[in-house]
């Protein structure tokens, strides 16, 4: 599953093209299925996607229209969904997005993984899948505020390093 480390990524957004372009030949943030959390107010950026964690809250799909993937990644059964949004609810980090009815969930590009293709710094990675999200399953919010919220838990002691004069670029 996709990885972003915090101390490299930039926010440039390279990631959300690629994905957007890749999924629907067009470039759109709202049609990406990772998103860049951008902090400005602490200077943090974070790229988040579905990242397999070990809870899966998303699998209580009441239509059972989810599953899990041979690289940790969720699939969606097209024909079972009907668009209840409740996977989208529930993620705790806000990763799942929706369009047309549709969630978009992070698919790895089928293993083509594009979004760290492109990433000019390489803050993202592949790693395996399985997470532990436990300490976030009570965030509640809309999904934007659940990535913040991750994001800015994430990048805490990174900012604690940086104010005893850690270098970013070290």
């Amino acid at each position: 599953m996709i990885h972003c480390d915090a101390v490299l990524c930039v926010g440039c957004r390279m990631c959300e093209v690629a994905c957007s372009t890749f999924h629907f030949g067009a470039v759109s943030p709202a049609l990406s299925r990772i998103r860049v959390v951008k902090l400005e107010a602490i200077g943090i950026d974070l790229a988040i996607a579905c990242m397999g964690c070990e809870e899966k809250p998303c699998l209580e799909c009441p239509t059972e229209a989810l599953s899990v993937g041979p690289m940790g990644e969720i699939l969606l059964e097209r024909d079972l969904c009907d668009g209840c949004e409740t996977c989208v609810a529930v993620c705790p980090v806000g990763a799942v997005g929706f369009l047309d009815e549709e969630p978009l969930f992070c698919d790895l590009c089928g293993g083509a993984t594009s979004c760290i293709e492109v990433c000019p710094t390489d803050a993202l990675s592949n790693r395996e899948a399985g997470v532990s999200l436990a300490d976030y399953l009570e965030n509640q919010g809309l999904p934007r505020e659940k990535r913040a919220y991750y994001a800015e838990r994430l990048a805490a002691p990174i900012r604690v390093a940086w104010r005893q004069g850690a270098r970013v670029d070290s």
